[in-house]
């Protein structure tokens, strides 16, 4: 029996340590991107959540008609960024069905909040623009602990154009993110800027001018 080890033996066990050593880098690398790509993904779903948050307030703080107990439309006729085709002398707008129940002005044909008023930015969180310029500190850990790190979440909530020629048959409807105004339109544009180590996103979302129909019920 031998108890020495061959030259081939040796040979062989050099070159398989040789390619061990050359692979550690890629591994290392491809860690690094999975774990880079792991703390993306986790931005991206909080910065989703703070969007759906924010879009589960009231449009406005005039929106919700306590006697009806729903969110109403409110009137921009007053507005020269609105479109002139929802402007209304009644409860009733451009679009709207005849019935009670169905979505409408409320009976004071209260207005949307100027941007920038009293209003805005209420620290009571009434209504969507409440979170206009609020900022969220928040920390993000995964289960094994493999990484931690801190995310900041700005919000911004600004009027966006709603021009458009509603009463041609061929709508030409021209969207414009870029250019916000301070009079009340009937689109509230919500950014949210995400940023921390490696980390710069922003993520928008829109919401309308809309209401909502009351939900119809027995009486008895």
């Amino acid at each position: 029996m031998r108890r020495a080890t061959s030259m081939i033996e040796l040979v062989i066990a050099i070159v398989v340590m040789g390619i061990a050593v050359m692979s550690l880098p890629l591994i290392l690398t491809q860690s690094q991107n999975s774990n880079a790509m792991a703390l993306q993904q986790e931005a991206i779903l909080a910065t989703k959540t703070k969007l759906g948050y924010l879009l589960s307030y009231e449009w406005d703080v005039n929106s919700y008609d306590a006697t009806a107990g729903v969110s109403r439309v409110l009137d921009t006729t007053a507005s020269a960024n609105a479109d002139d085709d929802f402007n209304t002398t009644s409860i009733r707008r451009v679009g709207h069905v005849m019935a009670d129940t169905r979505r409408r002005l409320r009976d004071d044909m209260a207005t949307a909040t100027t941007d920038g008023n009293a209003e805005w930015a209420n620290a009571a969180l009434e209504d969507i623009d409440d979170f206009d310029g609020r900022d969220e500190n928040t920390t993000i850990a995964s289960e094994t602990m493999d990484y931690i790190f801190n995310l900041q979440l700005h919000s911004t909530v600004n009027y966006v154009s709603d021009s458009a020629t509603y009463a041609n048959q061929n709508i030409n409807f021209i969207f414009d993110a870029s250019t916000t105004f301070t009079n009340p339109t009937n689109i509230k544009m919500i950014t949210v800027t995400t940023t921390g180590t490696n980390i710069n996103m922003v993520l928008r979302a829109f919401a309308s001018n809309v209401g909502e129909s009351g939900i119809l019920k027995r009486a008895w």
